[in-house]
C-alpha cells in the first residue's frame, strides 16, 4: 500500500540527511585541523519499481559522502622550516610506523604537514605519521622511482654532522711598506739563512698570525714572517705556532723570496722558493693529525707601497666539525641541514604522489590517505614536475571548510529532517483514519 511506502520513505529521508548532518558537524569539528578535507553529501533518489500508473510506491533516499581532497585549503605562516604545505597538486608519502616501505611500512598520503624531529631524529607530523624521502648520496645523486617505493626512506637527520675540513688555501691580502729599512747583516753580525724567522734569530719586520684547521678541525696557528732585505727585496717564511708541531727547527714549513717592481705590485714570477706553490704540513704525531697541503696565494694580494704594513683581509677554507643547527627545504623538496660551521649538506628529497582522481582515496585515522581502485595508482614525482605542485616551509594548508557554507547546509538539512519527520506522522495520521473507518 502507497501510505507504508511513504512512510519507510520518510523514514530514509530521516536517516539520509542525519547522515548529511553528521557530516556536517565534523566539517565544523575540523575547521582548524591541518590539511583537513571538507565532505560532502549527496542525496540519491531510490526508485521503486512501479505496478501501474494509478498508485505509486515510494522508493526514498539514499545518501553518500565524498570529500574534495581536490580542493586545496589556505596556506597559513609559520614559524617551523619543518612545517610544509604542498601548494597545488600532490600528498606527502608518510607511513604509520619509522621503518621502510619494503620492509613491514604502511605506505599512506597526506596533506597534514606538520613534522617536527622526534627523539629518535624521524620527522613525524601531529597525527604520528612518519614523512618519507629519497636519500641523497654524498655525489649528490639521487635513486627515484615513480611507481616503487622501495627507493623511498624515513626521514632521519639523527646523528647528522659536518665532518672537519682542513684548510689547503690560504689569501693573505697586505702591504709591506716601502719606507722599510732593509736588514743589514754586517751591522747585524747575522747574516740572513731560510729559518732564522721561524726560530727568531732574525726578528721579522713584519709577522701575521692565520688560523687555520687540522684533518680532524682543530684550529691550528701558522704565522708568516717578512724581512726586507733588498730594495724591493722581501723574504718570506711561513712557520707554525707553537713551533714544537713540526720536526723543522722552529716550525718552518715554507720559505722564498717577493720581488716587487716599482709600482708597488710583485713582479712576474716574482715569489719563488717553496713559498710559490702548494706546500705541506706534518703535524706532531701526537696531535693526532694528518699532514696536509696547504697553499699561500700572494701573487695578487702583496702590495709594497710607502704605507705602514698592514693586514687587510685573511681568507682561508677549512672548518671545525659541525652540529646540525636547522633544516631548510626547497621548493623542489631538497631537505638540506646546516650546521654550525655553516656548511649545509642536502640530506634528502621529499617527493610528492599524485593521483588521476585525488576525490577517490580513501580517509583514514590521522588525517590520511589510502589509494583505491576509484582513485588510481600513484605517481612518485619531485615537487614541480610530471603535474605535482610545488612544497613550501614555514606553511601549512588549513582545513578547507567554509563555516559560512556549513551553518547554511546545517539549516537547510535540519529543515530538511523536519520535513521528513512530517512524512511519518502524516502518513501515521492517515494509517489512523483508515483505521478509523472499521469503527
Amino acid at each position: 500500500m502507497s501510505i507504508y511506502t511513504a512512510m519507510r520513505s520518510g523514514v530514509s529521508a530521516l536517516a539520509a540527511n542525519s547522515s548529511a548532518m553528521a557530516v556536517i558537524s565534523d566539517n565544523i569539528a575540523n575547521l582548524n585541523t591541518v590539511g583537513y578535507k571538507r565532505g560532502l553529501t549527496d542525496f540519491t533518489a531510490m526508485l521503486n519499481s512501479q505496478t501501474g500508473g494509478t498508485s505509486y510506491n515510494a522508493g526514498g533516499v539514499l545518501s553518500s559522502t565524498r570529500r574534495l581532497v581536490d580542493v586545496q585549503g589556505s596556506l597559513e605562516q609559520s614559524r617551523s622550516a619543518t612545517d610544509l604545505a604542498v601548494a597545488g597538486n600532490g600528498f606527502f608519502v608518510v607511513s604509520e610506523n619509522n621503518q621502510p616501505l619494503t620492509n613491514g611500512g604502511s605506505v599512506a598520503f597526506t596533506r597534514a604537514g606538520s613534522f617536527s624531529v622526534d627523539a629518535q631524529g624521524f620527522l613525524q607530523n601531529a597525527q604520528g605519521f612518519y614523512l618519507q624521502g629519497w636519500p641523497i648520496q654524498a655525489d649528490g645523486s639521487v635513486a627515484s622511482s615513480p611507481t616503487s617505493l622501495s627507493t623511498l626512506s624515513p626521514i632521519n637527520v639523527a646523528d647528522t654532522v659536518s665532518s672537519a675540513e682542513a684548510t689547503g688555501e690560504v689569501t693573505l691580502t697586505a702591504n709591506l711598506s716601502s719606507t722599510q729599512a732593509a736588514y743589514d747583516p754586517v751591522a747585524a753580525l747575522n747574516t740572513y739563512v731560510a729559518g732564522d724567522l721561524a726560530t727568531s734569530d732574525i726578528a721579522a719586520h713584519f709577522e701575521s698570525s692565520i688560523e687555520i684547521f687540522d684533518s680532524l678541525g682543530a684550529p691550528r696557528t701558522v704565522a708568516v714572517g717578512f724581512l726586507k732585505t733588498a730594495p724591493n727585496t722581501w723574504q718570506v717564511e711561513v712557520y707554525t705556532r707553537p713551533s714544537t708541531l713540526t720536526a723543522n727547527p722552529g716550525g718552518l714549513v715554507a720559505s722564498g723570496q717577493i720581488q716587487f717592481n716599482t709600482s708597488g705590485g710583485i713582479n712576474a714570477g716574482g715569489i719563488t722558493g717553496s713559498i710559490s706553490g702548494p706546500f705541506n704540513v706534518a703535524w706532531d704525531a701526537s696531535t693526532g693529525a694528518a699532514a696536509q697541503d696547504l697553499e699561500f696565494h700572494l701573487e695578487n694580494s702583496l702590495s709594497q707601497f710607502a704605507t705602514a704594513s698592514g693586514v687587510t683581509t685573511v681568507v682561508a677554507d677549512g672548518v671545525p666539525p659541525g652540529n646540525l643547527a636547522g633544516l631548510v627545504v626547497e621548493n623542489d623538496g631538497i631537505l638540506t641541514a646546516q650546521f654550525s660551521n655553516g656548511r649545509s649538506r642536502a640530506l634528502y628529497q621529499i617527493p610528492l604522489a599524485t593521483f588521476l582522481n585525488p576525490n577517490g582515496l580513501l580517509p583514514d585515522r590521522g588525517g590520511v590517505f589510502r589509494n583505491t581502485l576509484a582513485s588510481g595508482l600513484y605517481n612518485i614525482n619531485e615537487a614541480n614536475a610530471a603535474g605535482a605542485g610545488r612544497i613550501e616551509s614555514n606553511v601549512l594548508e588549513a582545513s578547507n571548510v567554509d563555516l559560512a557554507a556549513e551553518f547554511t547546509s546545517m539549516i537547510v538539512t535540519q529543515r530538511a529532517y523536519s520535513a521528513s519527520s512530517k512524512i511519518i506522522t502524516t502518513a501515521d495520521e492517515m494509517l489512523e483514519e483508515l483505521l478509523r473507518i472499521k469503527r
